[in-house]
């Protein structure tokens, strides 16, 4: 299994005391899923192999079962394997493995998704792209 890198830490640091201990507030919830997933199709693959933890998907079968394109589920399963959440088993399986308080934080994030989903939705979309603030940041007037 690969480590995660900085950079997934960073994100998945998110998951703290306040946050993973117990029934989470809405609005932690939404700021969870706002900092921690970049597309909605990131966040229903997740889902999708955490419902089905006892298995391992190929690649084609993600594609179909989601109705996705190749670059979406390419791009999520790489967020996710760095994040320490999906491991890549030989063959180019794809399996769930997330474990602890960021378990159980994303079951939370589960059941909150299936009582409000466009509300879930709504806070991924919106959410500020890092690459887009990154490039953004770079053509800002300063004042001097």
């Amino acid at each position: 299994m690969q480590s995660p890198t900085l950079e997934a830490i960073a994100t998945w640091s998110f998951c703290n005391d306040l946050v993973c201990g117990g029934m989470i507030p809405e609005d932690e919830i939404l700021e969870f899923a706002g900092a921690s997933f970049r597309s909605v199709w990131a966040l229903e693959l997740l889902l999708m192999l955490r419902r089905t933890r006892e298995r391992s998907w190929g690649a084609s079968e993600i594609l179909k079962e989601l109705r996705s394109s190749q670059v979406v589920v390419v791009e999520a399963l790489n967020n996710l394997i760095a994040a320490g959440l999906v491991l890549e088993e030989d063959g180019g399986r794809y399996r769930y493995i997330a474990s602890g308080r960021l378990e159980q934080t994303i079951g939370e994030l589960e059941r909150f998704y299936a009582l409000k989903p466009a509300l879930v939705m709504r806070q991924i979309v919106n959410a500020p792209s890092s690459k887009l603030q990154i490039l953004s940041d770079a053509f800002r007037i300063k004042d001097e």
